[in-house]
């Protein structure tokens, strides 16, 4: 099942103006006589997307920026911790291998 999304081929930040642009796009290429059934999914579509129904999964796909800081100092103390633990012996590493 296609979401209100899909269904008027919009992305999730579309603006109202392009919503309803959208819209009458999907109402000229699926007129109501010829279409029944397509012009009512256009509809449905329009009207939950135009109340603000839409759905907690359209919201949980859509990708956004991520704005993370590393800081360098953090960084080298993870990078200290990891060689000093990765340091061992040649008698440590046959031993534990087999």
């Amino acid at each position: 099942m296609l979401s209100p999304y899909d269904r008027l081929a919009i992305p999730l930040t579309a603006t109202p103006a392009e919503v309803k642009a959208a819209y009458h796009a999907k109402l000229r290429e699926f007129p109501a006589h010829l279409h029944p059934e397509e012009f009512k999914e256009v509809r449905a579509a329009y009207e939950t997307i135009r109340k603000g129904g839409a759905s907690a999964d359209d919201f949980f796909f859509l990708v956004r920026p991520l704005d993370a800081k590393l800081d360098p100092s953090a960084v080298e103390a993870l990078r200290q911790r990891a060689i000093a633990q990765l340091q061992v012996s040649w008698e440590e590493m046959i031993r534990e291998t087999f």
